[in-house]
């Protein structure tokens, strides 16, 4: 059976999970201030909890963001540590996708687009479906400007901190939901996701991890 780990720092919350042969084990912080300080001890303690040793992971998973930038380098730096000292494969997820399929099954929604603050009036916007049963990515992550938004999707589930620092954006729903994507950041979606990808061998080595930040200069 399959052991992993999963990790992501692009929002203040510190996701982090463990899977072994047969339980899910989390030890996710909210409002994490700084998450870089105690990075390794949370692994090691999430993996004592598991009772599984670093070594006998089959691979590790990582949000690459887009996101906080400060708050990815710290998985990343520690995931590509990891993988390079074990040899251990690495499956890399979009932090949005993790967030956009926990929404829409927390809302029973089929379409999502997640619109989350990039800080200096900018978004980070992702949109993704569910058809016969298979999450779909229907674009690639982007970044946009909030004088740039404008959609009209009456039937699409729309959320995110975007929505929410910015009221005002042009945006008509049916269904916006004000809460943040860091609300919907789960260690087991995460690895079911991952699970996934690593029996499609869609993994990756360290030396090919990298953020996705989509701009460098976000705010922090």
């Amino acid at each position: 059976m399959t052991k992993c780990i999963a990790i992501d720092t692009s929002t203040r919350r510190f996701c982090l999970g463990v899977k072994n042969s047969r339980d899910y084990f989390d030890r996710s912080v909210d409002e994490s201030t700084d998450h870089a300080k105690e990075i390794f001890k949370r692994i090691d303690d999430v993996l004592k909890l598991a009772n599984t040793s670093i070594k006998e992971l089959d691979f590790l998973a990582v949000g690459i963001g887009p996101g906080r930038f400060s708050g990815l380098r710290v998985s990343i730096s520690a995931i590509k540590s990891i993988s390079y000292v074990l040899n251990i494969p690495i499956i890399a997820i979009s932090s949005l996708e993790i967030i956009a399929r926990e929404m829409m099954e927390k809302n029973d929604k089929e379409n999502v687009i997640l619109i989350e603050d990039a800080g200096r009036g900018n978004l980070y916007i992702g949109s993704y479906a569910l058809k016969n049963h298979e999450f779909i990515k229907l674009s690639d992550d982007r970044v946009a400007n909030i004088n740039e938004i404008e959609i009209s999707e009456k039937d699409v589930l729309i959320a995110g901190s975007g929505i929410i620092r910015y009221p005002d954006l042009k945006i008509d729903s049916k269904s916006l939901l004000n809460q943040t994507g860091e609300e919907y950041l789960n260690s087991r979606t995460m690895i079911d996701h991952a699970v996934e990808q690593f029996n499609k061998g869609n993994t990756i080595d360290c030396m090919n991890l990298r953020p996705n930040y989509l701009f460098d200069e976000v705010a922090n």
